[in-house]
C-alpha cells in the first residue's frame, strides 16, 4: 500500500494560530502517527485539555494534525509533535499577550502619586518664582492690625503717669 520511505517521514514545524483565547497547532506530512504535547509554565497539559484531530492523506499515507487548547492571558505555551520512529520532536511556542487592562497602572498608584505630583509642581513653582506668592501675602496682610482700645481706667492711669 505505502512505500518504506513513508514509514520515516518527519513532521513539518507546527504552526500556531491564536484567536478568541483558543490556540490551534497544525502540522502535516509526518509518518507514523504522532504524539502531541502541550506545555505551559513548566507543566504538561493533560490529554483531555486538548482537542486533537488527525487525518491521513490517502495519496501519501502521511498524517495531518490539528490540535487546539484554551489559553489564558499572559501564558507561554508550546506545542510539540513527536515522531516515535524517528525519535524526533518538532515544536513551536507562543506568548499569549496580556490584556490592555493588565498593562495599565494599578489605580492605587495613580491615586497616591497624582496628588503628590501636583504638590511637587506647586512647591517647585513657589521656589522658582517667589513673586507668585506676594499677591497672597498682600491679601492676607492687607490691613494693619487695629490699635487696642484703652479703657477709661487705663487712660486715667496713663494721664497720671506721663513717663510710661
Amino acid at each position: 500500500m505505502f512505500s518504506k520511505m513513508e514509514t520515516r517521514t518527519s513532521y513539518q514545524k507546527p504552526t500556531l494560530n491564536f484567536t478568541d483565547m483558543t490556540l490551534v497547532c497544525t502540522t502535516h506530512g509526518g509518518f507514523p502517527e504522532h504524539q502531541v504535547t502541550w506545555r505551559t509554565h513548566n507543566r504538561t497539559l493533560e490529554r483531555h485539555e486538548a482537542v486533537t484531530k488527525t487525518t491521513q492523506d490517502p495519496g501519501t499515507g502521511t498524517y495531518n494534525i490539528s490540535s487546539r487548547v484554551n489559553v489564558t492571558e499572559g501564558q507561554n505555551i508550546t506545542c510539540s509533535i513527536y515522531n516515535p520512529i524517528l525519535n524526533e520532536t518538532q515544536s513551536n511556542f507562543i506568548v499569549i499577550p496580556a490584556s490592555k487592562e493588565e498593562n495599565r497602572l494599578p489605580k492605587w498608584i495613580l491615586a497616591a502619586f497624582c496628588p503628590l505630583g501636583v504638590l511637587l509642581i506647586a512647591v517647585i513653582l513657589c521656589v522658582k518664582y517667589p513673586n507668585l506668592r506676594k499677591p497672597w501675602r498682600k491679601m492676607i496682610h492687607c490691613c494693619s492690625e487695629p490699635e487696642p482700645e484703652t479703657t477709661a481706667q487705663e487712660a486715667e492711669i496713663a494721664e497720671l503717669n506721663p513717663q510710661q
